[in-house]
């Protein structure tokens, strides 16, 4: 009987042709145009109140860096004022807010999802990314 991949780690090769496949998604969606990363609205208002109290820009800076729980965790910060995508930057516009990211952080973030919950709780962000393999507890890290 085959082995089930889900049961055992990801060799090397199959690590790279999941980035390879991921960064290839990122690519075409940029290229159509259309928004690789969602946010919602209840984020996007939270980040224009917050943006606008700091006299910023509306819009936000996604990194993924190494680190966290889990391997990965998410980065995300208001756009200093004058702060525009680079050269190696994807700029996607949703929700009537600015995210700016670099292709590496784009490619493994491609089809996600960026929330704003508040509750007893938990107050913050939450990024639904479908990429991520695992999560920690809290949200903030990823695999």
């Amino acid at each position: 009987m085959a082995e089930d991949v889900a049961d055992r780690p990801l060799t090397l090769e199959e690590k790279k042709a999941q980035a390879r496949t991921r960064a290839k998604a990122a690519r075409r969606a940029q290229e159509a145009g259309d928004a690789f990363v969602t946010i919602s609205p209840a984020a996007a208002d939270y980040i224009r109140t917050n943006a606008r109290e700091q006299g910023r820009p509306e819009g936000v800076r996604l990194r993924i860096l190494a680190g966290g729980c889990a391997g990965l965790e998410y980065n995300l910060d208001l756009l200093e004022p004058g702060e525009s995508a680079g050269a190696a930057d994807r700029e996607v516009e949703s929700s009537g807010v600015t995210m700016l990211m670099d292709l590496k952080s784009a490619i493994q973030v491609t089809g996600s999802v960026i929330d704003y919950e508040e509750g007893l709780l938990r107050r913050g962000f939450r990024i639904n990314n479908p990429n991520a393999t695992a999560t920690c507890s809290c949200g903030d890290s990823f695999s």
